[in-house]
């Protein structure tokens, strides 16, 4: 039976027939490596949601009010969930592979595997944070803070907390990403340095310190711009992610062309949640 009516199936109709029968997750359960942290700092909480569909809404929760209580007057409950619910597709579908020659011999052949497999899964790793970091420049309705090339400050970081509590966005579970030039700039800011900086930063996280209450990570993997790139300030729900728990990694003896292949694949999907709980800012350099 055809897809859509007797069209060509889209790429999320083919990862749908592909994928639903796996269970999706917040975990990416693959080797990791340094830098990869664009995933880790927003929500991946939908792991069960892909049962049905490549498509999942979540409920976007309004602010309640306060009412004065009247004795003998039954209270009138809000609906908190009224607002038009977000949805996350899951449209990615990527695959890295590596292979080896039978030639090769037996002593080395397992450590080339081992490494190849490393190698082909961080590849995936890194395109799934590539697509999250996609997104920074589009939060606050594509209002970035400052001008391309800038020096990160002080001033900056207030600037952006400012603008992020003026919107009551909740103070906890909130990140700064930059590049490596905005970890440079933070070197010299001198509270970041002597009062919250993390004497051993947990490197494969990218976590350099804290600062305002905020997690400060550190990425080679955000989106340039003409001289810089594009970091941001935002709390986690300001994006969602829907991740695959297991992409697979398979190995192939191919002995018709006298190779074995190691295939690694993984379907994700991102999208803005709260667009004006996060801030992107220009960095001096990528």
């Amino acid at each position: 039976m055809a897809y859509n009516s007797g069209s060509s199936p889209t790429l999320a109709e083919l990862i749908t027939a592909k994928f639903i029968p796996e269970i999706f997750s917040q975990d990416v359960l693959m080797h990791t490596k340094r830098n990869l942290v664009c995933v880790g700092a927003f929500n991946t909480a939908f792991r069960n949601d892909l049962k049905k569909g490549y498509k999942v809404s979540i409920p976007v929760f309004s602010e309640g009010s306060a009412t004065e209580v009247t004795p003998g007057t039954e209270p009138t409950a809000g609906n908190l969930a009224s607002a038009t619910p977000e949805s996350i597709t899951v449209d990615q579908w990527y695959e890295a592979s590596a292979e080896i020659s039978e030639l090769m011999n037996i002593e080395s052949e397992a450590d080339y595997l081992m490494g190849a497999a490393e190698s082909c899964a961080y590849s995936i790793q890194k395109k799934i944070d590539g697509t999250v970091g996609a997104l920074f420049s589009a939060l606050a309705s594509s209002s970035r803070y400052g001008a391309d090339g800038q020096t990160f400050t002080d001033e900056i970081f207030r600037a952006l907390v400012e603008t992020l509590d003026e919107l009551d966005v909740p103070d906890d579970n909130r990140c700064l990403i930059g590049d490596a030039s905005t970890k440079r700039d933070l070197m010299d800011i001198e509270k970041f340095v002597s009062t919250d900086y993390i004497r051993t930063p947990v490197v494969e996280t990218g976590r350099v310190g804290t600062l305002y209450n905020a997690k400060v990570l550190i990425t080679n993997n955000l989106t340039a711009t003409t001289v810089g790139n594009y970091g941001v300030y935002a709390h986690r729900d300001a994006i969602g992610i829907v991740i695959q728990k297991n992409p697979r990694s398979r190995i192939w003896d191919m002995g018709y062309k006298f190779i074995t292949k190691i295939i690694v694949d993984a379907a994700w999907g991102v999208a803005e949640l709260r667009d004006t709980w996060g801030k992107s800012f220009y960095t001096r350099k990528y």
